[in-house]
């Protein structure tokens, strides 16, 4: 035993001793007739005694159940030992016993009314049962005891509060508030209650006398300028905020709440002149800077004069910290807002020179690569984000985009199957990377291959159209499975009923099946709805027609095809015989 729990048995024993002794003697004096009955007391009492220090030690050792079993016997050895129930008491609630825990403290209670440590136990059993009036009497009663007390008091405050005792609450803040003087904690506290019974002035009152209390505290003036704001008295709070700009010229804080109140006021000129001045401040955090930036154009209607707000605060941003990327972040965002794709990049791409290691910001690069077509640039920055984000499988999908526009099948099939290995719960994406390894499979002439990634595509994603036209298309060119094709092309113009590439395949579908017919309808539709008539459009219109014995119509839009670009090998041949080659 170590001198500590020497020293706290040694305690426990003299002073149990000491009250077995005095109680010993009382009981002499009151029954002198009866020795035998004082000599079983005594031994009972230090028998109980020892039990009880014993039962201290394992407490202290960590040996709970141990304990717990000693108390009980001491208990048992003497049934009044209020100081193994109090002890008990404990070790029952830690284990979740808590009947038997309450049973043992109001017994030690009623055996030792004005012991403090007895009546604070038995107060928190009653808070936990939820008896909040036995909770609030039993520190009525402390404060008896001890009316000086400041824990009592705010316990008594704490259950008149989970009574909704308002007035009663207050009264006790303010038998506190009269012993320690005017504090936040309080004043806090005495404004919830105020706010809580809806009265407005008293809560303002309460934080106005704080204010008032410490005059160069910031923070108070900026509560109560917020407390004005929200209930109407803008000039009040206005004074405030201009209070604390008297103090504290260098707060950064105040600028943003002072952008809010204008902005709030409709007076969105000096709004703004406010936010300028919080984001030259450069004491103002980074992140801060972001958050308020996104928040005040969040949702706005991107208009010429608010895409030059954003500007202005993207450039100042990048004036006072040229060191971060978070600058040119903001700036991109703005460009990209606005869709223009080329300054976007540049920014994206001075932000991750700055710092590579924000993926998003990649993406975002990857992003805007896609958007200018630039493929070439594209596949760089795609194998830069892999290497290092090895396992994100977004850039193996952009770096197979890239290799398949520039006509490297075989190297895009080898990316995109690397790529959706990656894929861990995003079914969409993963339906992606089948889709654009079913048109790579195509390219390379693996037709089983392609057939089998567009099914695993859409047994993901059903009714993705672009899925389903391409492969409604490329079964059609091979004239396989033509019912299935038109019932995938059907889907996709369901959905998407005015998109000319989608009806092209739809009506090209119609033409091999011998539905000249049906596919005039929906090829004269494809053109009706497209913008840039390409050469693939008039071409198969000019098939259809021949079809229909309309040569000579069909010999007009080859020409048409002849000029539009994008058209089948046999185009020349077609207008110089004027006969269909298929």
């Amino acid at each position: 035993m170590n001198n500590k729990n020497k020293i706290i048995v040694f305690l426990a024993v003299t002073s149990f001793l000491f009250f077995s002794c005095v109680s010993s003697w009382k009981s002499t004096k009151a029954i002198k007739n009866t020795p035998q009955s004082d000599s079983t007391l005594m031994i009972a009492k230090r028998k109980s005694a020892d039990l009880f220090s014993d039962g201290l030690r394992e407490r202290l050792s960590g040996n709970y159940e141990k304990a717990a079993s000693l108390f009980e016997r001491a208990i048992k050895t003497d049934p009044d030992d209020h100081g193994s129930m109090y002890e008990l008491s404990d070790l029952y609630a830690r284990n979740g016993r808590f009947d038997e825990s309450f049973n043992l403290m109001k017994k030690a209670v009623s055996l030792q009314p004005e012991n403090e440590w007895y009546q604070i136990r038995l107060g928190q059993l009653y808070k936990h049962q939820g008896d909040y009036e036995a909770y609030a009497d039993i520190y009525r009663t402390l404060l008896k005891l001890k009316p000086d007390n400041v824990d009592y008091f705010s316990e008594l405050s704490s259950a008149l509060l989970l009574l909704e005792k308002y007035d009663e609450a207050l009264q006790v803040f303010n038998e506190i508030e009269k012993q320690v003087g005017v504090n936040e904690m309080l004043s806090v506290q005495k404004q919830s209650i105020y706010l809580s019974k809806k009265d407005i002035n008293g809560a303002i009152t309460e934080l106005e006398k704080l204010s008032d209390t410490f005059p160069f505290e910031v923070r108070y003036h900026a509560m109560l300028a917020e407390m004005y704001k929200k209930n109407g008295f803008r000039e009040k709070a206005l004074e405030r905020y201009q209070k604390i700009l008297q103090l504290d010229v260098n707060d950064p804080y105040i600028h943003i709440s002072l952008a809010e109140f204008y902005k709030e006021g409709g007076e969105d000129e000096k709004a703004f002149d406010e936010l300028l001045l919080a984001f030259e401040n450069e004491a103002l955090e980074i992140d801060t800077k972001v958050q308020i930036m996104l928040l005040w154009f969040e949702g706005e209607t991107f208009t010429e004069q608010l895409n030059h707000k954003a500007k202005k605060i993207a450039e100042l941003f990048q004036k006072v910290h040229p060191e971060s990327s978070r600058g040119y972040q903001l700036m991109a965002d703005v460009y990209l807002r606005n869709n223009e794709y080329e300054k976007a990049r540049s920014n994206f791409q001075k932000a991750v020179e700055i710092n590579g290691s924000t993926y998003l910001v990649w993406e975002s690069l990857l992003f805007t690569d896609i958007q200018l077509q630039d493929f070439k640039t594209l596949e760089i920055h795609a194998k830069s984000t892999k290497s290092l984000f090895p396992e994100q499988p977004l850039p193996y999908l952009f770096e197979g985009i890239a290799k398949y526009q520039r006509n490297d099948y075989a190297g895009a099939l080898v990316t995109y199957e690397t790529g959706r290995k990656f894929v861990v719960g995003n079914d969409r994406l993963l339906a992606e990377f089948f889709s654009s390894i079913g048109d790579t499979q195509h390219k390379l002439g693996n037709h089983i291959a392609s057939d089998a990634s567009y099914d695993k595509s859409l047994a993901i994603d059903p009714l993705n159209a672009v899925v389903l036209n391409n492969y409604a298309y490329y079964l059609s060119i091979r004239g396989e499975k033509l019912e299935e094709a038109l019932q995938m092309a059907a889907k996709a113009v369901e959905k998407f009923p005015e998109q000319p590439s989608y009806l092209d395949t739809y009506a090209w579908i119609f033409y091999k099946k011998g539905d000249y017919e049906n596919a005039l309808l929906w090829i004269e539709k494809a053109l009706q709805f497209s913008e840039e008539q390409g050469g693939t459009l008039y071409e198969h219109y000019g098939d259809i027609l021949y079809k229909l014995g309309r040569k000579q119509d069909a010999l007009e839009q080859w020409k048409k095809a002849k000029n539009g670009g994008e058209t089948s090998e046999l185009i020349d041949k077609k207008i110089k015989d004027a006969i269909l080659y298929e």
